[in-house]
C-alpha cells in the first residue's frame, strides 16, 4: 500500500524538484499544474498522476479532490504561487486581490478539499510554504509579504485546530534559485508606464538588480529546498516550522536583533529608497 502525496505547483521550481524526490523515497506522487502541459516530461509509472489543478478555481480543486479519493493520501504539499510586487502607492486593488486569491485563498481552499482524504490516514501531514517573508517585510514587495505573512498565520492556526489529527508544518524558505523570479516583471505588467516620472522609477529597475544579486550570492538551488520539504514528509514526527536557507535564518536573526530604526533605515538603503 502506497502512501501518495498531492503537489500543487510542480510545473517549475520546488514543485518540479520534489516531485521526483518523492517517487525515489517511494512516495506515489499527484503531480498538478495549472496547465498539466508543463509536466509531460515527468516520467510516467504506477507511482505518478498527473492532475490539472488551479488553486483559484472552485471546480478544479473538487475534481482533483474527486480523482484522489480512492488514493492513500498521506500528505499535501502546497507549494502554488506568485509573486505580485511594485510599490503599494502604485499598487491598484485588483492586484492585490489577485495575489491573495492565489497565495491564500487558494491554498485555503485546497486545504480544505483535501484534509477529509488526509484525515483518513494516521500520520497524515499538510506543508503549507510560505516564505522568510512571512515573518519579515521587505519594501517594493508588499503584496508577497502580505500573503505570506497570511500563510504563516493560516498554518499557525490550522495546526491548533487540526494538529491532532493532521499535522500541519510551516515551510520558511530564503532566496530560491527558481523560475519564481524571472515571473516577477511579468507580474508588474504596466507598473513601469505608472512609475514613470514618479520617483520608483529608477527604483524598480533597482529592486530587480538587487534580487538577481542576491538570488545569485544567497540562493540555494530548488533540489537542496526540496529535498528539506522531503525530510520533513518523512519525518516519525513533523516538525512545526521548517526554515531553509541561510539568509532566512540570519535575516530573521538580525531583525530581531536590530532596532526598528536601524532595520528600516538598512532596507531603505538597500534598496535605493532613502
Amino acid at each position: 500500500m502506497r502512501n501518495w502525496v498531492l503537489i500543487t505547483g510542480c510545473s517549475t521550481g520546488i514543485g518540479w524538484a520534489l516531485v521526483p524526490l518523492c517517487r525515489e523515497a517511494g512516495w506515489g506522487v499527484v503531480a498538478t499544474a495549472r496547465n498539466p502541459a508543463a509536466l509531460s516530461e515527468l516520467p510516467p509509472g504506477e507511482d505518478l498522476r498527473v492532475l490539472p489543478l488551479d488553486v483559484t478555481d472552485a471546480g478544479s480543486i473538487a475534481a482533483a479532490a474527486a480523482a484522489c479519493a480512492d488514493l492513500r493520501l498521506k500528505a499535501l504539499v502546497n507549494n502554488a504561487g506568485y509573486g505580485q510586487v511594485g510599490p503599494l502607492e502604485l499598487l491598484r486593488p485588483e492586484e492585490l486581490r489577485a495575489q491573495f486569491e492565489t497565495n491564500v485563498i487558494g491554498l485555503h481552499a485546497v486545504t480544505n478539499a483535501f484534509l477529509p482524504l488526509l484525515r483518513r490516514e494516521p500520520g497524515a501531514r499538510i506543508l503549507q510554504v510560505a516564505s522568510m517573508l512571512g515573518r519579515l517585510s521587505i519594501p517594493l514587495a508588499g503584496p508577497y509579504n502580505a500573503s505570506k505573512h497570511a500563510v504563516v498565520a493560516l498554518a499557525e492556526s490550522l495546526r491548533l485546530e487540526v494538529g491532532r489529527d493532521v499535522a500541519v508544518v510551516l515551510v520558511e524558505p530564503g532566496a530560491i534559485r527558481t523560475a519564481f523570479r524571472d515571473t516577477l516583471a511579468e507580474a508588474w505588467g504596466d507598473l513601469p508606464d505608472r512609475a514613470r516620472g514618479t520617483r520608483y522609477e529608477t527604483v524598480l529597475a533597482r529592486y530587480l538588480a538587487k534580487r538577481k544579486d542576491q538570488a545569485e550570492r544567497f540562493a540555494m538551488d530548488a533540489e537542496t529546498c526540496a529535498r528539506k520539504l522531503l525530510k520533513a514528509l518523512n519525518a516519525r514526527h513533523p516538525p512545526r516550522r521548517v526554515v531553509i536557507g541561510r539568509d532566512a535564518f540570519w535575516v530573521g536573526k538580525l531583525k530581531a536583533l536590530l532596532p526598528a530604526s536601524w532595520w528600516e533605515g538598512l532596507m531603505r538603503r538597500t534598496y535605493g529608497l532613502e
